[in-house]
């Protein structure tokens, strides 16, 4: 069904086909961001602590909501991660990131990409190792906090206005909390493809049907008591 080496896109649609029908049926907007934030909350946690059990699972739940977010709104991350990082820093428009050398305003870089964009997940994941190799666990982590709260508020800012630019600022963010996930699991060693197509490989984990019969999550108890 799915390997380390399928690319992004397949993940998130795979990501569509076993869990678009119960997330349409039981979960608002509001909802898939918040299970987002507690699989990163779960991250953020283990880092602090230099606790890693478990830690393959936590990646394989965060990332796998933020693609039912991105379905949800009906946005590609592959595509949307092409625009904004085509294998530089977006703001020093290098690989490695100049920023603190060059100390740059931070305006986007807007410059069509020069090379193709990488072919899988995992291909993803070393790409921004090699724009930002520097990356701490525990800094990345911080950001990625960061960044799923600034998502929340901008997925609470379009259902508010439904206006074009909250649209496109809800897919800025996306962009920024995969990109950090990258980074956080770069840092501890962890290939997000090769966990998450392990993870995923029979379809809903729990149920093992695609798509899922199940509407599972993972028990918020059981989260909190570890």
């Amino acid at each position: 069904m799915i390997d380390s080496q399928s690319s992004l896109q397949t993940f998130q649609d795979l990501n569509r086909t076993i869990y678009c029908i119960v997330n349409d049926r039981n979960y608002s907007n509001a909802d898939l961001v918040s299970y987002v934030l507690r699989h990163i909350t779960r991250i953020s946690k283990g880092v602090r602590k230099g606790n890693y059990d478990s830690m393959d699972l936590w990646f394989c739940m965060a990332s796998g909501w933020l693609f039912a977010v991105a379905n949800r709104f009906h946005i590609s991350l592959e595509d949307e991660m092409w625009k904004r990082f085509p294998r530089k820093c977006p703001y020093c428009a290098f690989m490695p990131c100049a920023c603190k050398k060059r100390a740059p305003s931070r305006s986007v870089f807007n410059d069509e990409p020069t090379t193709s964009r990488p072919a899988s997940m995992q291909d993803w994941q070393k790409m921004f190792f090699a724009i930002y190799p520097d990356n701490s666990a525990e800094g990345s982590a911080w950001h990625l906090f960061e960044e799923i709260g600034e998502l929340s508020e901008r997925v609470r800012n379009f259902s508010a206005k439904h206006d074009a630019e909250s649209f496109e600022k809800i897919k800025e963010e996306a962009v920024d909390v995969l990109a950090n996930l990258f980074a956080v699991a770069s840092c501890l060693k962890i290939d997000l493809a090769e966990v998450s197509a392990r993870y995923f490989a029979n379809g809903c984990p729990e149920c093992e049907e695609c798509p899922c019969q199940c509407s599972y999550v993972t028990d918020d108890d059981h989260l909190l008591s570890h």
